[in-house]
């Protein structure tokens, strides 16, 4: 329970967040400026470096010299001096003394991974913009202050590299600098993030905070808080008999060490495992909207991540949903301050941002364009200058700009570059085809689905949607109608018999999470990384996903 202290400490809490987000928006007013200092700091990250020297970095004062100087970089580009870095030569990357606190893993298009360097000044303007928008977040809905919260992290130390230098997930360094009255509040504990299965996270996660006071969840996968209620529920007997024990089940974390630490303060909690049995005898399931009075939620709802919301719904009830941004381990680039939209002001504090036209986006040698720049209504691929030693990085996401608040562009994030497919000169993109999925579950009135849609060679080719079944059989028509109403050039190319009719393959129950599976350990990523691609671009890819045999002529 909130003691007095917690409450004195949240009223000069709310009193810092009403200054700092007044700071914010004035900031904003003067976004050109705060753009110039944001490519000072990085430069300045990197300034006396073996990359600095390369690209003669020590003649950059300001963004127009930095955009001379240098050309734009990839991860490839980058990747020899942070492997460089990875060994212990930071000064490959950074200037002399820079530290770097740990790389952060996030999941390539191949195989091998990347891993993104993670300064103190990094770490200090990742935070920042969690700030911000976890202030404006509690300014919006202050019934959620000094109330539990249900957040995910990773580990940070999931190994080391030959440097010594830990490897992991951001959120997990994050998670363990918070400030001690923020944690206090947190479900969860950091153990959990060693545990190696993620479906004894999850239930240790919703263990722990089915016997508390939950105001929010937050995570960015909205997949994972699904998950999580999911396991919850197909372990209710279990988790109702934790809570009235003050247990963790040795059957879900067999590891004793490992349990130990978990068990830790819990104490029997009778009267709350009764409530909860109740719960589940009147609804004939545990649901965290039945046993938790949420504010909101937070999670990724751009994109392909739309989809999952009416899942959402169904497990967690209709509190307001606020996407927590484009973010990633390479950086912020957005900061939503409403419920209900993926749409978030770009965050001009953190890195210099430059924008290439998405009609550009397969050029050799791009222009970019900086945030003044930009046009509403139009898509742009994101490019950063930040402090994790990232200079003029192609982070390829392709954002919408849909308006501007002062000085700064309101950002949608769309879908990957590159994930666009195109056999007939349709070019459909991921997020084109989520929509169109999702207006055709309404149409003929089915929940949404999990799915992938990839392009198969024919005479003529066409499109090939796979999910689990049974499908109704006008669904195939439906979406082949809604793609076509999202796509003038795939209704062209229908029309003209250039494309032939859409086709829906059933699928096995538990295909598509195989499938999540198997490119989560190809690629070396997390479950709250990963998200899943709903749009294959070359025939054959889904089949390959799905590990199915290629069709004959795929």
């Amino acid at each position: 329970m909130p003691t007095l202290l917690d409450h004195f400490a949240a009223g000069i809490a709310r009193a810092h967040a009403a200054r700092t987000l007044k700071r914010f928006l004035r900031l904003l007013r003067h976004a050109n400026a705060a753009q110039e200092r944001a490519a000072a700091r990085a430069v300045a990250e990197v300034a006396r470096s073996d990359f600095a020297k390369k690209h003669r970095l020590d003649r950059v004062r300001s963004t127009a010299d930095l955009r001379n100087a240098l050309p734009l970089q990839t991860f490839d580009d980058l990747r020899p001096y942070i492997d460089r870095v990875a060994a212990g030569e930071t000064n490959a990357l950074f200037s002399p003394g820079r530290r770097v606190l740990m790389l952060a893993k996030t999941s390539g298009t191949t195989a091998r991974s990347k891993r993104i360097p993670v300064t103190p000044n990094f770490v200090a303007d990742y935070r920042r913009g969690w700030n911000i928008f976890g202030l404006k977040m509690l300014h919006d809905h202050p019934a959620a202050i000094l109330r539990a919260i249900l957040q995910s992290s990773g580990r940070y130390d999931e190994e080391h590299t030959s440097g010594g230098i830990p490897c992991g997930a951001i959120t997990g360094l994050l998670a363990r600098t918070q400030k001690r009255i923020v944690r206090r509040y947190y479900v969860g504990k950091p153990e959990i993030a060693e545990l190696a299965d993620p479906r004894s996270r999850y239930y240790t996660l919703m263990r722990l905070g089915a016997a508390r006071d939950v105001a929010f969840a937050i995570t960015a996968n909205p997949a994972t808080l699904i998950r999580m209620a999911q396991v919850a529920n197909e372990e209710s007997e279990t988790l109702i008999r934790d809570v009235r024990d003050g247990t963790v089940s040795p059957a879900i974390v067999c590891d004793d060490r490992k349990r130990r630490p978990l068990e830790a303060g819990l104490k029997p909690n009778p009267q709350r495992a009764a409530v909860l049995a109740g719960l589940r005898a009147k609804h004939g399931l545990l649901r965290p909207r039945e046993f938790w009075k949420l504010e909101f939620l937070a999670c990724w709802t751009g994109g392909s991540m739309g989809q999952y919301l009416d899942r959402l719904a169904e497990w967690y009830g209709d509190a307001p949903v606020r996407d927590i941004g484009l973010l990633a381990s390479e950086g912020r680039v957005s900061i939503p301050l409403q419920d209900q939209t993926p749409t978030g002001v770009l965050d001009v504090q953190s890195a210099f941002f430059e924008f290439i036209p998405i009609e550009q986006c397969q050029a050799t040698d791009p222009a970019t364009l900086t945030a003044d720049e930009l046009e509403v209504g139009h898509d742009y691929i994101v490019v950063l200058s930040n402090t994790a030693g990232l200079l003029r990085y192609r982070l390829d996401d392709v954002v919408r700009v849909h308006g501007r608040l002062e000085q700064v562009p309101l950002i949608e994030f769309l879908y990957r570059a590159g994930r666009v497919a195109s056999v007939a000169g349709e070019k459909l993109t991921e997020n084109q085809v989520t929509t169109a999925v999702r207006t055709a579950c309404q149409k003929v009135g089915i929940a949404e689905i999990d799915f992938v849609l990839g392009p198969c060679w024919d005479d003529p080719p066409h499109y090939r949607l796979s999910c689990p079944g049974p499908i109704p059989p006008e669904f195939s028509s439906a979406v082949d109608l809604a793609l076509g109403a999202v796509n003038e050039e795939y209704s062209s190319r229908r029309k003209s018999f250039r494309l032939g009719d859409l086709q829906v393959r059933g699928l096995a129950a538990d295909a598509i999470t195989a499938m999540d599976r198997r490119l989560l350990a190809r690629r070396g990523s997390t479950p709250e990384q990963y998200k899943r691609q709903c749009l294959f671009t070359k025939p054959g890819e889904d089949d390959s996903a799905l590990g199915l045999a290629m069709d004959a002529r795929a």
